[in-house]
């Protein structure tokens, strides 16, 4: 048994006689207990060397693995960045907007490094062709869409001379379920696009409007007026033949606001309720801008979106444009 066990139970007991048999047995009883108990601590501590090393083999692992994560995502990241660049190129820029439109200004905040939200703007003559588009989705498929979509907006009036809202829409559509011929089955139902097309006619001082999916505004000092499209989307199984694009026509003055959008910016949740904005309440922003330069309508627009969103996350692409319509003398 344990000596020195037997030597601290003899100086606590002192006087006793621990000479008898009970006493040896009892000495054997606990240097075996003891044997036992350093036999469990130094295999714990086997064990815990070898778990040590596990750990530190799992940790190498997981430290290597995290380093191969973040090397592909820099690299996704900068792939993404060039298709940003790439998809600006060809799409229409910003300052196309302010050429024809001197007063005007566009909120573009893609919910991703590239996005879906797309305008799109023609002169020809007198009329001038304006377009607010939104791709099924963001980031990489609704970039995809946004190409394709501008791409045949300029085809359908530079090439087949379409002059009507609802003939370019159609046209629009069309060709889009020949680009996407190669989709099938469920996936051809999401290839979808809303999308609000106007024809500015500067000498008739006339709107023409075709919508689907989406609405416009007009501002005047009479207020904001609400123009609503069709309840349909490009792309998604639309059959012209059994419900054809709707056209609509209104007068305008010179100082007049138009407005359009995509659905990021009413769908955006926040406030205190974690609501969506909603159409009114844009509505309403709109109308209390109405006077301001464009410049501080943007900042308006803005702020309003940054407060109401607070900490959430964007949920969607947002564009919205405001230009402020003109006439020929």
């Amino acid at each position: 048994w344990n000596k020195l066990l037997e030597r601290q139970i003899r100086r606590y007991l002192k006087t006793a006689d621990v000479s008898g048999a009970e006493f040896q047995d009892l000495f054997a009883a606990i240097s075996q207990a003891y044997t036992h108990h350093e036999e469990d601590r130094l295999l714990i501590e086997r064990s815990l060397d070898l778990s040590s090393q596990e750990l530190s083999d799992a940790n190498r692992a997981l430290r290597e693995a995290s380093r191969i994560i973040e090397l592909r995502n820099q690299e996704m990241i900068a792939s993404l960045e060039y298709a940003r660049l790439v998809q600006n190129s060809l799409l229409a820029r910003e300052s196309s907007i302010s050429q024809v439109f001197p007063d005007s200004f566009i909120f573009n905040r893609p919910r991703d490094i590239v996005g879906g939200d797309f305008f799109w703007i023609r002169e020809e003559r007198d009329r001038i062709y304006l377009s607010v588009a939104d791709c099924t989705g963001h980031g990489v498929p609704g970039a995809f869409m946004s190409v394709i979509g501008f791409r045949l907006l300029n085809q359908a009036v530079r090439d087949f001379q379409l002059r009507e809202t609802n003939e370019i829409l159609a046209s629009l559509n069309e060709e889009i379920k020949v680009a996407l011929s190669g989709s099938i089955g469920e996936q051809e139902s999401k290839d979808a696009m809303d999308i609000s097309l106007v024809i500015i006619d500067l000498n008739e001082r006339k709107i023409q409007f075709s919508g689907l999916g989406q609405r416009i505004f007009l501002s005047s000092s009479d207020g904001i007026t609400e123009i609503k499209g069709d309840r349909a989307h490009i792309g998604q199984n639309l059959s012209l033949d059994e419900k054809p694009i709707t056209r609509q026509e209104f007068d305008f003055s010179p100082g007049d606001g138009l407005y359009m959008f995509s659905d990021g910016y009413v769908d955006q949740f926040g406030g205190t309720s974690a609501k969506k904005f909603g159409v009114e309440k844009l509505k309403n922003l709109l109308a209390s801008l109405h006077g301001k330069s464009f410049s501080d309508q943007k900042v308006g627009v803005e702020s309003s979106f940054n407060e109401w969103k607070g900490t959430n996350g964007q949920i969607d692409d947002v564009l919205l444009l405001g230009v402020g319509l003109k006439a020929n003398s």
